[in-house]
């Protein structure tokens, strides 16, 4: 309503021009929301969760509830565009309209009646028009008589597949809005300057500006109580020929070869992820240069200061294998503790990536990091590189010190920190904590295994209980009912990070399962008051 208010010339009086869909916001069913609500709040430990949200509804309308509410369908808002105004019409689900809008006037004040339409001010000031048509309430601004859409095709469809979601069509934003709506995020720029927050106008600007190119963008969240899951998805669609509609052309052509060790207890790592994705030769300099700006500032730690070197230098070696196929593991229990010295050594951790000729990328980094290169002057202090350190099989092994006296992270990784640099052939590794020569030879011989449900462009896997387990100070042993890699099996508890290419785009998924957020509930409690048969150590 404010952006309505805001960016709108003026009222919206019987306009002729076909009305363009700008916005779309959906809500499930109340019915949905309070059995989703319920599971959820039993795996977080509020197994209440659902009736507090019943108890604040019936103290708000005294007592009354939501009678009239059709609690078995959506309801959700929709925004609206002839090319001069912006028009916002909300649409909820009834039965009988005035008996809902009797049960609540404890919260929106009186109601007035004219025939088939109700109007009324809420508290905040704001004037509302409200009529019932194919058992929907249509709320509107009062002095907008702009006619509403139909909500059923906008609505359903988002609300089959996400709790709450917003859909965007920015494309269509007409461009004197478009204008007014850059305006508006400058003057915020500014007052945000004055109170001393740092706010670079010019990439708030260029932000309004990219939304000619973007068709759609869907930003939803699920609670998934017949898949025991939560999860976050973002899916954007690029205009035909829009830089993004072109990045994804050939996206879903890659494969991943690149293979990791077993885990030294035999489940799954704490931490395993990969990035697969071809690049044309074309498209090799925007990608370059989309990593370069993806990489930490400088002036950061020693450890993220000496990864964003390397990375800077195999990039080019990377590309022209045809793209980017990389894995990474993190496995705690390869890294016990060291009792004798009364601290651990860190999380073993082995990352790798495809590489076009790796001697030449040997050679490459030898006159890089040599006596005159730049990238030994780029290094930061403390920080010392030693070639041919070792091999095997066929990988050449070179050291990488990092000293971290003084630092936060000596706490954790210790004073120094060795990473091993391994090439081979057709793949580079770095490797750091544990044994990382027998994890080498482990993954170059037969019990490398290479992920075969990796699918471009990139996914990541947190085992919670394991994860959690490191971040708490102790051995990466956790013990939990609920972790899959227990002799008694159960449901997994992981988060997981996917990046799919779609048609035009890129959708990304972020989800919880059940176990992981009651593992990481159980993890937020003092240990006193954790679950029986859940440990997190």
């Amino acid at each position: 309503l404010l952006l309505a208010a805001t960016l709108a010339p003026g009222p919206a009086r019987g306009q002729e021009a076909p009305r363009k869909v700008l916005a779309v916001v959906t809500c499930d069913s109340y019915a949905d929301l309070k059995k989703q609500l319920g599971w959820l709040g039993g795996q977080v430990g509020q197994p209440a969760l659902a009736g507090m949200l019943e108890s604040v509804l019936l103290m708000s309308t005294q007592g009354r509830g939501l009678g009239g509410l059709d609690v078995k369908r959506p309801l959700g808002a929709i925004v609206t565009t002839d090319g001069g105004d912006i028009a916002v019409h909300g649409f909820v689900p009834v039965k009988k309209l005035d008996e809902l809008l009797e049960s609540l006037q404890a919260v929106t004040g009186p109601v007035e009646k004219s025939g088939d339409a109700r109007s009324l001010v809420l508290p905040s000031g704001v004037a509302l028009d409200i009529v019932e048509r194919d058992g929907w309430a249509v709320v509107s601004p009062q002095a907008f008589d702009a006619k509403p859409v139909d909500p059923a095709p906008r609505l359903t469809p988002l609300a089959d597949n996400y709790s709450l979601a917003i859909e965007l069509f920015p494309s269509l934003l007409p461009e004197g809005l478009r204008q007014q709506l850059k305006m508006l995020v400058e003057q915020g720029a500014a007052q945000a300057a004055q109170q001393g927050q740092q706010v670079d106008p010019r990439a708030l600007a260029a932000v309004v500006d990219a939304m000619a190119n973007a068709e759609s963008v869907v930003l939803g969240v699920t609670i998934d109580t017949e898949k025991q899951r939560v999860f976050i998805e973002n899916r954007t669609v690029g205009v035909p020929g829009s830089p993004l509609a072109l990045a994804m052309q050939g996206a879903d052509k890659g494969r991943l070869t690149v293979a990791m060790p077993p885990a030294a207890d035999g489940g799954r790592p704490a931490i395993s992820g990969y990035l697969v994705q071809s690049v044309s030769p074309e498209a090799r300099a925007a990608v370059k240069s989309a990593i370069d700006s993806a990489l930490p500032p400088e002036g950061g730690d020693a450890l993220t200061g000496t990864i964003r070197v390397l990375l800077r230098e195999v990039v080019d070696a990377v590309l022209a294998s045809g793209g980017i196929d990389a894995a990474l593991a993190v496995d705690p229990s390869a890294a016990p503790a060291d009792a004798a010295a009364g601290a651990r050594q860190p999380a073993a951790m082995t990352a790798g990536v495809r590489v076009q000729n790796g001697p030449a990328v040997e050679a490459g980094l030898k006159k890089a990091f040599g006596p005159d290169g730049a990238a030994r002057k780029a290094l930061p202090p403390g920080v010392t590189l030693s070639f041919d350190t070792g091999k095997v099989a066929t990988a050449n092994l070179h050291t990488i010190r990092i000293g971290l006296e003084g630092t936060d992270a000596a706490e954790q990784l210790g004073k120094t920190l060795d990473l091993t640099l391994a090439v081979t052939p057709d793949f580079a590794y770095v490797l750091a904590g544990g044994k990382p020569q027998a994890r080498l030879a482990a993954l170059l011989g037969p019990q490398g295994t290479v992920d075969d449900a990796a699918k471009p462009i990139a996914g990541l896997n947190v085992d919670v209980p394991k994860a959690l387990a490191r971040v708490a100070g102790e051995a990466a042993a956790a013990t939990t009912t609920t972790n899959a890699d227990t002799p008694g099996g159960g449901p997994p508890a992981r988060v997981t990070l996917l990046v799919r290419p779609i048609e035009r785009g890129l959708a990304t998924r972020l989800s919880a399962d059940g176990a992981a957020l009651s593992a990481a509930a159980a993890a937020a409690q003092p240990p006193a008051e954790q679950p029986a048969g859940v440990q997190i150590r």
